[in-house]
């Protein structure tokens, strides 16, 4: 069934960006010749064996394009998770383990102890691992002890080992305590496994693994040196850059022109209602309010006098009278 499992798109998402960040900070190692540091580790890249990475994806973080990875309601084994761990559950991990071809076999380890030595206690946190290429016998599949995350059986018994070799985008999901290793890739390809840890939270007292998890005793890689360009790419980034600068100036251009153009019609437009205003005082008669005055068109500038104050007149006479059938 593929309900509990990524689709190709995810899965293709993934594997792009587990493989562009391990050839980020290869990149970045080899720029900076980072080589010892790296043997130590690195916040967001460490070494888990020979071949083998575990790496911390900064995309991840990215709610919108991973949350079918995050989010606690859209990541499709959530519905296992929260049988497990029940429904307070939250994710404490997230990242990438990328075997290289011809890494060696893991040594065989749990992710992490039992909280108590007294007695066995219920699932405090799981692991699911997702892995973005179909899993083989040559290409690195994870071996597992059935049977070590009990108090007492934590050892290593090959009569109970279990080597799963799932397809791609189909979780394989464990208890924290299970006894693993990854085994070595004798393939030509790289096998990267998406994987995310969620933990038990009463109360509001959730699980933290600070050995695995803690950043504080490994190197801090600092900013990633970016893929360095080829002839063509230049070429190409400066084609689009410039034009991007001519459609930027042929923008300024029409936004400058059509300001240009409103100014004009503002202009015209005030033009017009003055001569509007001009031919309404030569035509036979103002009508103001209720009354009506005669203006006549050939009148001389004395006479204009006189009829502006005859038009003033009637206007007050007009208010008053109506301001006294309005009482």
């Amino acid at each position: 069934s593929n309900r509990w499992c990524l689709n190709q798109k995810q899965i293709d998402k993934c594997y792009a960006a587990c493989m562009d960040h391990y050839n980020t900070v290869m990149r970045t190692v080899n720029s900076r010749d980072l080589h010892r540091e790296l043997q130590d580790g690195f916040d967001v890249f460490r070494e888990r064996g020979f071949g083998r990475y575990d790496m911390e994806l900064p995309v991840f973080e990215d709610a919108k394009e991973f949350g079918f990875l995050t989010d606690m309601k859209k990541a499709p084994w959530m519905p296992v998770v929260k049988a497990i761990l029940g429904r307070d559950a939250i994710l404490i991990h997230k990242g990438c383990f990328l075997s290289m071809p011809g890494s060696a076999p893991q040594v065989y380890h749990q992710d992490g102890v039992h909280l108590t030595t007294q007695a066995q206690r219920p699932c405090h946190a799981i692991n699911v691992f997702i892995p973005l290429v179909d899993l083989s016998t040559r290409n690195g599949p994870t071996e597992f002890c059935l049977g070590s995350h009990i108090l007492g059986l934590e050892d290593y018994d090959r009569d109970f080992v279990e080597t799963p070799t799932p397809k791609a985008g189909n979780p394989v999901i464990f208890d924290y305590r299970l006894g693993h290793r990854g085994l070595g890739n004798s393939s030509q390809g790289v096998r990267p496994i998406v994987y995310v840890t969620y933990a038990r939270a009463a109360d509001g007292k959730e699980f933290r693994d600070s050995v695995n998890f803690s950043r504080k005793r490994y190197h801090k890689i600092g900013e990633l040196k970016s893929k360095t360009m080829t002839r063509e790419e230049r070429r190409n980034n400066r084609k689009r850059s410039l034009q991007d600068r001519e459609e930027e100036d042929l923008k300024r251009i029409l936004e400058e022109s059509s300001k240009a153009q409103r100014v004009e019609d503002d202009e015209e437009a005030a033009t017009g209602r003055n001569k509007e205003v001009g031919a309404a005082f030569q035509n036979e008669s103002l009508v103001i309010g209720d009354a009506e005055v005669d203006v006549a068109p050939d009148v001389s500038d004395e006479k204009a006098k006189l009829h502006g104050a005859a038009i003033s007149l009637v206007i007050e006479n007009t208010v008053a009278t109506g301001n006294s059938g309005s009482n």
